[in-house]
């Protein structure tokens, strides 16, 4: 069985977690001065437990008045509506155009409104949403901010670290994440004195304890084991033999926060292994496995028709850290796949569509309606990619009707 998802770092990277976990501290302003240093050049980063507490932090430091309206991508994860609300915050979700998972301009610009503060902008999926018709449209207004969201997004030390314009950019690396240092966050804030406001923030919070992270270190070391096909396989049974739902034990092993004390659960600081994981993360992260994953996500897309395609297929900034199709019927799709040898799901993360008083966003709510993540990685061999996408031709897609002309996809979208 070809595992839904690859934890994205070597058993090297974990045995030094460990080792971090028993080294003496490290002077934590040192290794932040570092990372903030291995970041941005430009003396604008900081990092953080996660991008949920960096976004909490900051929108404590802005004090908006109660009511704000913040204007956000139509697909997130309810943490962040939660968040939002925390603040006395209005989410106003706008939808998107499903093959680029660009915000259509003339949307946002009809949302706004004399209530708006806050532009939030996710890019999804490991793609990479062009800012710059956003950008345009809230130059217009200099009381709204922009966000831009990019836990799934990282791309390479090479590769994207958020628009020069947008006020603020956040990055994730957490468990499931590329590049992931099972926790941990950087972020990049515009303002010098926002800036300042936050890391004050920030630094009030209590410190993670390291016996906390190095418990995670241990439990994701055994997740990484189960990865193992023939480990994963022999889990699935003895999880069938027991009655279990193993799709949910997966899921709830990889979470990160509980929902029911999120606010309190994210005011922390990194303890200082998780520091140096994310430091040695950064500094040795290789992209080959990046790129190969690019190569894996583009082959199964020229595999299959535009209707059953990726979610982004024609964004050319696309990593396929999730790849995502939409059909009618996802729990036969997801059967069908397992006993083929691919463990498809339906719930591989908390995405959602985002609830909205201001009228549905059909698009983003029937795509995830009948969302199914696809095992498409580096290490899948063409011959599986193919098996794959000849059972998802059985399949009627949801969201696409049948087009012709198909549109010419790019050989290999750049993740740049």
């Amino acid at each position: 069985m070809y595992v839904r998802k690859k934890l994205d770092a070597s058993c090297r990277d974990l045995l030094k977690a460990l080792m971090f976990c028993l080294k003496p501290d490290k002077s934590r302003e040192g290794l932040s001065e570092e990372l903030c240093q291995i970041w941005s050049n430009r003396g604008d980063a900081l990092p953080a437990v996660s991008v949920r507490t960096a976004l909490d932090a900051w929108l404590s430091t802005l004090t908006l008045p109660k009511g704000s309206e913040v204007v956000m991508s139509g697909i997130n994860i309810p943490d962040m509506v939660y968040i939002l609300e925390h603040h006395g915050l209005k989410t106003v979700p706008l939808d998107l155009d499903l093959e680029t998972l660009e915000i259509e301009s003339g949307a946002l610009e009809n949302a706004i409104t004399p209530k708006t503060r806050i532009v939030l902008v996710a890019h999804l999926f490991g793609a990479r949403t062009s800012m710059n018709p956003i950008l345009k449209i809230t130059s217009k207004y200099p009381n709204i901010l922009v966000a831009e969201d990019c836990a799934q997004a990282f791309s390479g030390m090479d590769g994207y670290f958020g628009d020069d314009r947008s006020d603020i950019s956040l990055f994730s690396f957490g468990a499931i994440k590329t590049a992931t240092a099972l926790g941990g966050a950087m972020f990049r804030i515009r303002n010098p004195e926002q800036r300042q406001a936050l890391s004050k923030r920030l630094a009030e919070h209590p410190k993670q304890r390291r016996a906390y992270f190095a418990k995670k270190i241990i439990k994701y070391t055994l997740l990484k084991t189960l990865t193992l096909r023939p480990v994963y396989d022999l889990f699935i049974r003895v999880c069938q033999l027991a009655g279990k739902d193993f799709d949910e034990i997966i899921i709830s092993s990889v979470r990160g926060f509980d929902s029911k004390n999120l606010i309190n659960l994210i005011r922390q600081q990194p303890c200082t292994p998780q520091l140096s994981l994310l430091k040695r993360r950064l500094i040795q992260y290789s992209s080959d496995k990046l790129d190969q994953r690019r190569q894996a996500g583009s082959y199964m897309n020229g595999a299959l028709p535009r209707r059953l395609r990726s979610v982004g297929f024609l964004n050319r900034h696309h990593t396929w850290w999730l790849f995502a199709v939409s059909v009618i019927n996802g729990k036969a799709l997801v059967e069908e796949l397992r006993e083929a040898g691919f463990d498809a799901t339906i719930s591989s993360t908390q995405l959602c569509a985002m609830p909205s008083e201001r009228g549905a966003i059909p698009v983003c709510e029937q795509f995830m309606e009948g969302v199914v993540y696809l095992p498409v990685y580096d290490g899948v061999p063409e011959k599986d990619l193919n098996r794959m996408a000849a059972i998802l031709h059985e399949h009627p897609a949801l969201f696409y009707p049948e087009v012709d002309p198909e549109p010419a996809l790019a050989s290999m979208p750049s993740g740049k």
